[in-house]
C-alpha cells in the first residue's frame, strides 16, 4: 500500500512527530484503551465503530476527549452517503415528524465469534443505523424500547435479532429490525421514509426512489454501494486542515448514539 513504515509497536506511532491522525481499526475492545493513548499522545483520532463497548469505557474516553480537545471521530458512515444526503435536503424543512423504517439482513455469524465477545452486534454495527437516524432528525432520542426473539434452537441468538424503536424529541418515530435470521440472496440493507406526503425509499446503499414528491426529487442509482466510507474522510481531512471548522459528527451525537446501544443490550 505504499506505506512509509510498517510496525506492530503502537508506541512507535505515538511517538511519530509526523503522524498527525491515528486512524484506530482493530477488535472492539481495544477502541478506547488506543484512542486514549493517541489523545494523550497529542494525535487526531479517527476511531471505527464502535466507540466503546461499556458505560465506563464511554465515560473515561469522553473525560480525554473534552480534556485534549483534540479531533475525534467515530467512523459512523451511513450519514455520509449520497442517499443520506439527498434525503437530508428535502427533510430539513418537514412540517411533521418522520416515520423511518429500517431493516438490517445483518447474516448469520456463529456465536463463538469474536463479535459478540466484543459487546454485541447491535453496539458493534446497530450503533450505524442510530447514528442515520440522530442525522436525519436532527432531534434528541426520548426514548428507547427493544424486543428481542425466543430462539428454539442454541446457534441461534436473541442479541442480533432485534426489534428497536426510538421516539425523538421532535415527535419522528424510528424502527429498526436487526437480525441474523434472513439470507445472502436478500438485499442487506433497506430504509423507507414517509414524511409530509412523500416516501423516500433506499435500497442497500445502491438506489433511492422517491414517490408523491410534488417537486422533482432525483433518484439514485448506482452499481457500486456508496455507504459513505470516502466522504466521510473527506470531510474529516477538511476539518483537520481548517476548511471546515466544525466537527464531522458532533461529540454529544457519538455520544448518544453509544449510550442507545448501550440501553438496547440490556432490555
Amino acid at each position: 500500500f505504499g506505506a512509509n513504515i510498517a510496525t506492530t509497536n503502537y508506541d512507535e506511532i505515538l511517538k511519530d512527530n509526523n503522524v498527525d491522525l491515528v486512524m484506530i481499526c482493530t477488535h472492539h475492545n481495544l477502541h478506547v484503551d488506543f484512542s486514549i493513548r493517541a489523545l494523550k499522545a497529542g494525535k487526531a483520532v479517527f476511531v471505527e465503530k464502535p466507540m466503546a463497548t461499556n458505560e465506563n469505557e464511554l465515560n473515561e474516553l469522553v473525560k480525554v476527549i473534552q480534556e485534549t480537545k483534540l479531533p475525534f471521530m467515530v467512523g459512523f458512515n451511513r450519514r455520509f452517503s449520497p442517499f443520506a444526503k439527498e434525503i437530508k435536503k428535502h427533510i430539513n424543512n418537514r412540517i411533521n415528524p418522520m416515520m423511518i423504517s429500517y431493516r438490517m439482513n445483518a447474516g448469520y455469524l456463529s456465536l463463538n465469534h469474536w463479535v459478540h465477545e466484543d459487546g454485541g452486534r447491535i453496539i458493534g454495527e446497530g450503533c450505524h443505523i442510530i447514528d442515520l437516524f440522530n442525522y436525519l432528525t436532527d432531534s434528541e432520542i426520548i426514548s428507547v424500547s427493544a424486543d428481542k426473539i425466543n430462539p428454539n434452537t442454541k446457534a441461534i441468538s436473541s442479541e442480533d435479532n432485534v426489534s428497536i424503536t426510538i421516539k425523538y424529541n421532535d415527535g419522528s418515530i424510528a424502527n429498526l429490525i436487526y437480525t441474523a435470521l434472513g439470507t445472502k440472496e436478500y438485499p442487506k440493507e433497506n430504509m423507507i421514509i414517509y414524511c409530509d406526503g412523500v416516501v423516500y425509499k433506499m435500497t442497500d446503499y445502491l438506489t433511492l426512489e422517491c414517490f408523491g414528491s410534488r417537486t422533482k426529487i432525483p433518484s439514485i442509482n448506482l452499481k457500486k454501494q456508496d455507504k459513505g466510507h470516502i466522504k466521510e474522510l473527506e470531510r474529516l481531512y477538511e476539518t483537520l486542515i481548517g476548511k471546515n471548522e466544525s466537527s464531522p459528527i458532533e461529540l454529544d451525537d457519538m455520544i448518544q448514539t453509544t449510550k442507545v446501544t448501550f440501553l438496547i443490550n440490556k432490555e
